[in-house]
């Protein structure tokens, strides 16, 4: 099969590049090769390699940022999902793409479902939900995947907690949002199966368990034996420009139906994620 990458350089893509069988011809695009904001280079680019397949993982993810500047995320993360669906349209190709629990409001008191109703309070998840519109209009050969509070990339904010934790230091980690944390190396296994099935349409792809990101942190140092202390921290008292949702958490009605393996436990993510930075 061959494969079209879009922004290689961020960690799923980089996770899902290490976990790729040889036998696929994979093309890759990072964000300095390919802008897919810019659609006469999208088109340019991406159809003459003739892929079976299109991952677009290329997103502008900082929340704060795009609530600053509205105008660059509809760019990146709306017309960037309509270019890449436009181009696997002109060659015949599969998009999966990937989106976000804050496509959500989260006042349903519960994990969302791909049933539930988007609603989203940011900048970030109202172009996200815009981009997944695209997509859908353009091409129904596709997949819209949601996953949220994605760790274990190396350059994310979880990550940087664990190695502060590991010299013995404090981190913070947010207590009063909740979400569904998923180790980036879990959500990169399953895309290819889920690619396999030919069975389009939009999925929740996260981990199992609803959880804090103060929870996460504290189950590392407890798991690691990290030495290091967590303090809890209050979304209102950190100053951020976006209002995140209380509850994002993600389930799934469909993926048991779909044969692809659920993840696992939030303790047994954790300790995988902890042995694969080890050392």
């Amino acid at each position: 099969m061959r494969l079209v990458v879009t922004g290689a350089g961020g960690g799923l893509a980089r996770a899902f590049l290490a976990q790729a069988p040889g036998h696929h011809q994979v093309h890759t695009f990072t964000h300095a090769e390919l802008d897919v904001g810019d659609h006469d280079a999208v088109m340019q680019e991406i159809p003459p390699f003739g892929p079976d397949a299109i991952l677009n993982f290329a997103a502008r993810t900082q929340v704060d940022a795009c609530e600053r500047d509205p105008r660059l995320a509809a760019r990146d993360n709306a017309l960037g999902a309509q270019n890449t669906a436009l181009a696997a349209r002109a060659c015949g190709a599969i998009l999966v793409h990937l989106s976000t629990d804050y496509v959500f409001d989260g006042t349903k008191g519960a994990s969302y479902d791909e049933l539930d109703t988007p609603n989203p309070l940011s900048v970030y998840g109202r172009t996200k939900l815009a981009g997944e519109a695209f997509v859908r209009n353009v091409l129904p050969e596709h997949f819209v995947v949601r996953t949220g509070f994605v760790f274990g990339a190396g350059d994310d904010y979880a990550s940087d907690a664990v190695e502060r934790l590991r010299r013995g230091e404090s981190a913070g980690g947010i207590r009063d949002r909740t979400g569904s944390p998923t180790f980036v190396g879990h959500l990169a296994s399953r895309l290819l199966p889920l690619l396999l099935t030919g069975r389009f349409g939009t999925y929740h792809l996260a981990g199992s368990e609803p959880a804090c990101w103060f929870e996460v942190l504290e189950r590392a140092r407890a798991i690691g034996g990290l030495s290091g202390t967590v303090h809890p921290q209050e979304v209102g008292s950190l100053g951020l420009v976006a209002a995140r949702p209380e509850n994002s958490s993600l389930t799934s009605v469909f993926l048991e139906h779909l044969g692809i393996e659920p993840f696992p436990s939030l303790d047994g993510a954790v300790e995988e994620w902890l042995a694969s930075t080890a050392g």
